[in-house]
């Protein structure tokens, strides 16, 4: 099991594979790799900024509660 620093987040998960937003495209929207998009969202990385989760909101249209554990 990965060390985590945090729990992942399962909603944001969910939410991204109902609507085919890979992390790839995650990665492309905040301009980082897949790997540190990963680490976020499984909880063994650092937890999204507030830019990064705004910016993620706006460009996909996702509810802003994902971000909100």
């Amino acid at each position: 099991m990965a060390n985590r620093v945090r729990e992942p987040y399962l909603e944001l998960k969910g939410w991204m594979a109902e609507h085919d937003v890979k992390q790839v495209d995650v990665a492309k929207v905040l301009d980082t790799t897949g790997n540190y998009v990963n680490k976020k969202i499984n909880g063994t990385g650092s937890d999204f900024t507030l830019y990064e989760a705004r910016k993620l909101v706006r460009h996909f249209g996702m509810p802003e509660s994902i971000f909100l554990q």
